[in-house]
């Protein structure tokens, strides 16, 4: 495949590794800023760079959106518009309104589009989900999971910038919280969040509890104010399993009494190789969106995260924006 990006943050040296190491190939990039677009193509051997990206797009299978979470709407929907198919890095947008928006443009495209959540596509979570079907825990009853670390405090950075919808929640918090979905596989019954801000009233830590069917509960938390222990339970009736660094895992260990089990699942690259495998594949077989992470999904998911921000009391400029101003 003949890849598109748009932005040039850290992120998109995982993915230009990621694509180059399964035979894709990563042709153009567009910024905000044609010369530092440039400087960036430049650096990494990419042919074409600029602003425009309808120029950018000619001749290319999909595009990946790695801009600031305020960005992926614009991004997404220009391209969608023109039948480009979209891989948009996770949140997939800041809002409900925004979801719903590129969703429908996919629709009435008729064009394909995934949200960038990589730790769903990673080898190890069919192990662990094994194991759960299995019985090997019981019923699980309690997942504890946490993201953080800690940021130079920085108010023109993504990071905090309401601007650029900073904070916590969308960048890392959708993390545990998407390992809880996963694992229990509907929406929580009940929400309970709560937050340390920044001076610019976005999170920069947030504790949530959450209760979903069956009484089961998740204690999750995210920070870019703090280290956190970036690890997870799953914790069931007879046993439990750990996985460290869950958002990007290779491992996990089972524990059953006395009894203990270890999964290895390395990486062939570098983890975002999976989901690249999985746009191709529903690309090779014409589908309009991908059945580890669907329209539902992410719609579901920024339901979710809208919720805990009117709980917590984090408002972006873009959530007074009307459909226009997207």
């Amino acid at each position: 495949m003949r890849w598109l990006i748009v932005g040039h943050g850290k992120i998109t040296a995982n993915f230009i590794e990621a694509a180059r190491g399964i035979g894709h190939e990563v042709v153009a990039v567009a910024g905000r800023n044609s010369e530092r677009a440039s400087t960036f193509a430049n650096k990494n051997g990419i042919e074409k760079s600029g602003e425009d990206l309808l120029i950018l797009s000619e001749g290319v299978d999909a595009a990946y959106i790695a801009t600031p979470h305020s960005e992926h709407c614009n991004g997404t929907t220009t391209l969608l518009e023109n039948g480009v198919p979209v891989l948009c890095e996770k949140p997939l947008a800041v809002n409900h309104r925004q979801v719903e928006q590129m969703v429908d443009t996919a629709k009435e495209s008729n064009t394909f589009l995934m949200e960038a959540m990589w730790t769903r596509h990673l080898p190890i979570y069919e192990e662990i989900t094994d194991w759960i079907n299995k019985g090997l825990i019981g019923e699980p009853k309690l997942i504890d999971a946490s993201l953080g670390f800690n940021a130079p405090y920085e108010p023109e950075s993504r990071l905090w910038n309401p601007k650029l919808a900073g904070g916590s929640l969308l960048d890392v918090g959708i993390y545990p919280l998407t390992l809880a979905d996963l694992i229990y596989e509907n929406s929580p019954e009940n929400i309970s969040a709560l937050v340390e801000l920044s001076p610019d009233g976005v999170d920069a830590h947030v504790a949530m509890t959450l209760q979903y069917q069956n009484s089961a509960l998740a204690k999750l938390g995210s920070a870019i104010n703090l280290s956190l222990p970036n690890s997870a339970l799953i914790l069931g009736e007879s046993g439990f399993i750990e996985i460290p660094n869950f958002w990007c895992a290779q491992k996990a260990f089972l524990s059953q009494g006395s009894e203990k089990r270890e999964s290895l699942r390395p990486h062939d690259i570098n983890g975002f190789e999976y989901q690249i495998h999985e746009v191709e594949k529903c690309l090779s077989e014409g589908l309009m969106q991908s059945p580890k992470v669907s329209w539902e999904c992410s719609l579901s998911m920024i339901r979710l995260m809208d919720n805990i921000r009117s709980q917590i009391g984090v408002i972006y400029p873009v959530d007074s924006e009307g459909h226009d101003g997207v």
